[in-house]
């Protein structure tokens, strides 16, 4: 086995386990599985090679070898996994992990994938087998080459691999850089598809084999160590800081590059020290530690309902090294190996981890199965508010129509994102203001003129300029109509008041997160209503301290572990530093425009604790919304708003 390839899997797993970890500013170290990538394609081509070059290639040996090397720990981790998910998972995480057991075992977890979640998207955190989509990928992998390779001539080899590898790589680079979407899949763009999927990242283990194929056939010269240093500099640089803004694309095509130096001729050039054994030592345990790590990480996340401590991120990574190494010493090699010694009792053993995986998992499945054909709905889609009609915010055409008021004269109008849908049942219920009153609601677009937050996938830099649109047509709504007296401003303000959170576009483009000129906007939009003849009201988010509040009462009502809390409440500290700047901007607004601001916390946080719920009932939908038990709870908050008759 070649020292230098086993640096290379030591380098690629660890890099992918500090960047889950999120320590070190390791901002590229999801490329190592492109690392992985490469290697497989490599290896797994040159073996396939040999076996055909000397007529001992057979279909059956070869998926039994394959066999024998990944199933055995990949059912180990399953198993352990699932048994996991009985003390962390909801039913609506059962329901998500199912599929994701489902396409783990069918190597298809990449095709299920994208319908759940980006990668790059925090809610891909909480998805215990998210890691399975590169397996499945290799495991797709390797149906397909062998055949390739199989029905090809020998001569013909050569170019059949050069023009796969180009093809892919031109259907890759078209998907990354045009991000198109299918009208059926909205909310998929092919962006995603590119990273998923094997059309799209075949062209990285494609080089890997075109590599095995040169080598065999002595058509590349050995690079000198000089060259291979600089690989492995710029291999280096791109795990520390990619520059491409979109993956697979820039960063992973000089990683491929990088790697395939690194591997082609021999391992003379690979120095031998304390460090470098230490990387080839994790190279051996790198299958084992790709598998057990991320479900470590998954289950923090979800106990630690979305914000783990750094002290936890780091003890895990050693906890990750011992499994690693158990797993690859008494599974790995036991299996790998054990068939030589006692085949009976090996097949036995993996026969038995079979049954494992598919019975452990069975009662959530059956319970999941009932729920769903029983028609029960999840918690959150129960409690999710929003507004007069679930058309409010979804339709930009319905401002003004009458299945968004509940008054054909409206005195006070809602205008807003999601955060001001969740006011409407508290709304209703304050005497003055459900009787009169107008909803005038996008999701995610924040009641501030000439500027729109870019959260991708689904509100992206195409979908912003709709967002401008409909605040324009807001205001105008408002100035046309005699009847609206008060204009109450609500959002979360997160991507706005907060510097560096997300993109803003205004002036027909994507700009970096501006504090400065959110909060500048904000007051030309108050001054607009005031133009109008309009008082505007201006209502702050609900406060929040960083985890997921709805989620906490979930768990805890359904007896499922919760670390780091004793409860689901948390003090005024915690909600000032966390959303402190966002205090800060509206206190700011209020002190030099004088605009009556209605502050929430006033109701959740009357004695320097902030309280999330009330006899057994949660006041949060999720992080920050409320839902309609939360909305209920302000009316005595509300009912001040009808009240103001100048300020």
């Amino acid at each position: 086995m070649r020292t230098d390839i086993q640096f290379l899997r030591g380098v690629a797993v660890l890099s992918v386990v500090l960047y889950h970890a999120k320590l070190f500013a390791l901002e590229g170290g999801f490329l190592g599985v492109d690392v992985f990538f490469v290697i497989s394609g490599f290896l797994i081509t040159s073996h396939i090679l040999k076996d055909l070059e000397n007529n001992h290639f057979s279909f059956r040996r070869f998926y039994i070898r394959r066999a024998k090397r990944l199933l055995p720990a990949a059912y180990a981790t399953l198993t352990i996994t699932t048994l996991a998910g009985y003390a962390f998972l909801t039913q609506g995480e059962w329901h998500d992990y199912l599929y994701q057991l489902f396409g783990t075992v069918t190597f298809s977890a990449n095709l299920f994938l994208p319908f759940q979640t980006g990668y790059f998207e925090s809610s891909a955190d909480g998805k215990p087998l998210l890691h399975t989509w590169s397996l499945s990928v290799e495991e797709q992998y390797y149906l397909v080459i062998p055949l390739l390779l199989w029905i090809s001539s020998p001569r013909a080899r050569g170019w059949i691999l050069a023009f796969t590898t180009l093809a892919s790589i031109v259907l890759c680079y078209i998907f990354v850089t045009l991000q198109f979407t299918y009208w059926r899949l909205p909310t998929i763009d092919s962006s995603t598809f590119a990273f998923y999927t094997l059309p799209a990242r075949a062209w990285e283990l494609l080089v890997g084999s075109m590599l095995a194929w040169l080598s065999r056939h002595h058509l590349i010269p050995a690079p000198p160590p000089i060259l291979k240093y600089f690989a492995l500099t710029l291999l280096t640089a791109c795990l520390l800081h990619p520059f491409d803004g979109v993956h697979p694309r820039g960063d992973a095509s000089l990683v491929v590059l990088a790697t395939a130096i690194l591997i082609a001729g021999r391992d003379d050039w690979l120095p031998t020290n304390v460090w470098t054994n230490a990387l080839i030592k994790v190279g051996d345990w790198s299958y084992s530690l790709y598998l057990v790590h991320w479900p470590l990480f998954a289950f923090a996340y979800i106990g630690y309902l979305g914000t783990v401590p750094i002290e936890v991120r780091i003890i895990l990574i050693p906890l990750a090294l011992i499994l690693a190494y158990v797993q690859y010493q008494f599974v790995e090699q036991r299996f790998r190996y054990g068939w030589h010694a006692n085949p009976k009792r090996t097949i036995r053993w993996l026969a038995a981890a079979t049954l494992m995986v598919f019975l452990f998992p069975l009662p959530a499945m059956l319970k999941t199965h009932a729920l769903e054909t029983g028609n029960t709905s999840s918690a959150n889609s129960v409690d999710w508010v929003r507004g007069l009609n679930n058309r409010c915010g979804k339709e930009d055409s319905l401002i003004g129509s009458s299945i968004c008021m509940t008054s054909s004269e409206p005195r006070f109008a809602l205008w807003g994102d999601s955060y001001a849908m969740h006011l409407v049942p508290g709304l209703l219920k304050a005497p003055g203001i459900g009787d009169s009153l107008v909803q005038i609601t996008k999701s995610s677009c924040a009641p501030i003129l000439g500027l729109a937050a870019i959260e991708p996938p689904w509100f992206g830099e195409s979908w912003a300029p709709s967002c401008l649109k409909f605040n324009a047509e807001a205001i105008q709504y408002i100035r046309n109509t005699t009847s609206i007296r008060y204009v109450l401003l609500s959002s979360p303000f997160d991507a706005y008041f907060r510097s560096g959170v997300l993109k803003l576009y205004h002036d027909g483009r994507a700009w970096d997160s501006n504090r400065s000129e959110a909060i500048a906007r904000m007051r030309k939009t108050i001054e607009a209503i005031r133009q109008a003849g309009k008082l505007p009201i201006l209502i702050t988010p609900p406060p929040k301290a960083g985890f997921d509040i709805g989620e906490c009462w979930n768990r805890r009502k359904n007896g499922l572990l919760t670390l780091g809390r004793q409860d689901c409440s948390f003090s005024v500290a915690e909600f000032q530093a966390y959303q402190g700047s966002i205090i800060d901007a509206i206190a700011d607004i209020e002190a030099h425009d004088d605009v009556y601001v209605l502050w929430l916390d006033k109701a959740f946080c009357p004695a320097g604790h902030c309280v999330t719920g009330k006899g057994g009932r949660s006041f949060y939908r999720d992080a920050g919304h409320l839902n309609a038990t939360g909305s209920e709870y302000l009316v005595p908050l509300l009912r001040r708003v009808a009240n103001i008759e100048s300020h």
